[in-house]
């Protein structure tokens, strides 16, 4: 069976319902008995509106992927000045807590390799986050307020890599301040970019 076109409202509400269960549970434990419970449904109506339940999760995960980067992006378009700029975008990088969106982001890296649908979803997210430090670093470069030491691709990089790193060790126990994490980056940034940003 065809999902109706007119029901749109139904299919968000079955993701926003994925979305509940994926952040109680982890998505590893989200099935569709679940999610049919949470959006007060029956497990034939989730499929109804989605022809796989591997497609629910997908489209769950990819809108979570959305907003993630959606909400770094305004950042970036808010902040002419590329040094105040480059400083939001490494402290909303390293937030405080760990939400369940942003863990969702990291349990779902771990579904690349039984479901390499996700890879490039996966491989876009991470390029973008760097697009927005390379374009931060290049009009800082372009302003006289950076000097980098490396090239704008490989520095950008390196600071999504730093924060993915300092995003994933709360997840996996290692509680370590988050300021001081976030100085760090901030630190290699300053030295990278010959600038000072603490």
């Amino acid at each position: 069976m065809t999902p109706s076109p007119r029901h749109p409202h139904r299919r968000a509400a079955l993701v926003a319902a994925t979305r509940k269960v994926a952040a109680q549970r982890g998505l590893a434990q989200t099935n569709v008995r679940a999610v049919a419970a949470e959006a007060d449904v029956s497990a034939g109506s989730v499929l109804y509106y989605f022809p796989t339940f591997d497609e629910l999760v997908y489209t769950c995960v990819e809108g979570v992927l959305e907003e993630f980067y959606d909400r770094r992006d305004r950042i970036a378009q808010t902040l002419p000045d590329p040094a105040d700029r480059m400083r939001s975008l490494i402290t909303a990088g390293i937030p405080d807590v760990v939400s369940d969106d942003l863990r969702m982001v990291y349990e779902s890296i771990g579904l690349v390799r039984e479901k390499p649908q996700y890879g490039p979803l996966m491989r876009s997210i991470v390029e973008r986050q760097v697009l927005l430090y390379r374009t931060t670093i290049e009009l800082g470069v372009g302003l006289g307020v950076f000097t980098p030491s490396r090239t704008a691709g490989e520095i950008a990089r390196n600071i999504v890599a730093l924060e993915d790193a300092y995003d994933l060790y709360p997840l996996v126990g290692l509680d370590l301040d988050r300021q001081a994490c976030r100085e760090a980056v901030l630190a290699y940034a300053s030295q990278a970019l010959g600038a000072d940003l603490l």
